[in-house]
């Protein structure tokens, strides 16, 4: 592998790593919400959905790496900036003194806001070097391993640190990570950018192609149906950690489980899709294969089970995903590729988003009125129908060639 070609996976695997360590904040941030703000599952929920709202409107945050180069570059520098920030954002919620509703809302939003931007650059990046170099599915292989192997740190430390260290010293401890991506900007390759108005003028024109592509629409709205899955989310941790009285520990071990899963998924993409047609043989596996297996859930009553359903997730839901996310690349025209696949994520983002939101809303009121497990088997019904509901959209979806 040449020096560049090195460079470049070094990139991936160190902004995924970064990305993926700030998990460590995530499950105390989860008990932050149930005991140190009391919210319930839907409030909780609610507060989720707010807090990740850049995640949903993420090509809004395209628009500026792609359209606004800065000192003559449309990625480093973008990628310098946000990380600063985001570490900065990570720091105040440190030095909080108690934690209010709204500040802390705020503050993680602007979080997310810098998570967001940081992550939109590197998939400009991945696009605009993977469709020159035909590497989309390889880089992306790379980047989610890096992010999955991630879980099997986080995971355990993070129940180890919701449940024995303060709010302070997990949030100080997830601010170091976004300098890593600050520094891994030395690696990011340009490419020979105009003024504002010519790089301006030359994103708008490739958005226009792609907003009339029928192929990129069947993709956004398969990716919607595929990611619906209310049974995951707030409404699982809530069922984790009160019907099934799982300690934090334990829930922290099922995302180190799940993590090493996703490793092993990534790679075997990575081997898959190397074939001829590989990739859209997966798309095709992840509704058929992925809706069955999706009524596994039904299982999931205790802690063995649990841990095989997690481990057997990990790794289809990897490969299954990467699949879409590749296709999605493919999709993407020269001059805004990181608007443009950030459009994409954007779908995976409002899918989780609202069944996360929807997730918890329902497993409230049902768990109430029937009991947690009848909640969580409707939930998994539903998850099971919506893939089951992307197959007629697989024919256009899977169509080949670029953006004109």
């Amino acid at each position: 592998m040449e020096r560049r070609e090195r460079r470049l996976y070094w990139f991936f695997a160190v902004n995924y790593f970064a990305q993926g360590m700030a998990g460590l904040a995530y499950e105390p941030v989860d008990y932050l919400l149930k005991d140190g703000l009391h919210l319930g599952a839907a409030k909780a929920a609610a507060f989720v959905t707010w807090m990740t709202l850049p995640l949903t409107i993420k090509p809004v945050f395209g628009l500026l790496t792609d359209m606004l180069p800065w000192a003559g570059k449309r990625r480093a520098p973008h990628m310098v900036a946000v990380s600063l920030a985001t570490s900065a954002g990570w720091g105040l919620l440190a030095l909080a003194d108690g934690y209010r509703y709204g500040p802390t809302l705020a503050l993680l939003f602007l979080i997310n806001v810098g998570f967001v931007l940081s992550d939109i650059v590197c998939d400009g990046v991945m696009v605009e070097r993977g469709q020159e170099r035909g590497r989309t599915g390889p880089y992306q292989a790379v980047q989610i391993g890096t992010l999955y192997a991630t879980l099997v740190l986080t995971g355990w430390g993070g129940g180890w640190l919701a449940a024995h260290a303060s709010y302070r010293t997990i949030f100080a401890l997830a601010a170091l990570f976004p300098l890593l991506t600050a520094g891994s900007a030395v690696w990011i390759e340009e490419s020979g950018v105009g003024d504002i108005g010519e790089t301006a003028a030359q994103g708008w024109a490739a958005l226009k192609v792609v907003a009339r592509d029928r192929r990129a629409w069947a993709v956004a709205a398969a990716i919607l149906l595929w990611d619906f899955c209310p049974f995951l989310g707030i409404a699982q941790f809530y069922y984790q950690s009160e019907a099934l009285k799982l300690s934090p520990v334990f829930i922290g071990g099922l995302s180190t489980a799940g993590g090493a899963a996703g490793v092993a998924g990534a790679a075997l993409f990575a081997r898959l899709s190397s074939r001829p047609g590989g990739t859209e043989r997966l798309a095709r596996w992840s509704v058929g294969l992925g809706g069955a297996l999706s009524l596994l859930y039904l299982f999931y009553v205790g802690p063995g089970t649990i841990l095989a359903l997690t481990v057997l997730f990990g790794l289809t839901g990897v490969v299954f995903r990467l699949a879409w996310m590749d296709l999605a690349a493919r999709a993407c025209p020269a001059g805004a590729e990181a608007t443009a696949f950030a459009a994409f994520m954007a779908v995976f983002n409002i899918a989780a988003a609202a069944s996360n939101w929807l997730g918890g809303a329902l497993y409230e009121r049902w768990a109430a009125a029937h009991g947690a497990y009848a909640a969580m088997a409707a939930l998994s019904l539903i998850g099971s129908a919506c893939t089951f509901a992307c197959w007629p959209l697989l024919r256009p979806a899977l169509r080949g060639g670029r953006p004109a």
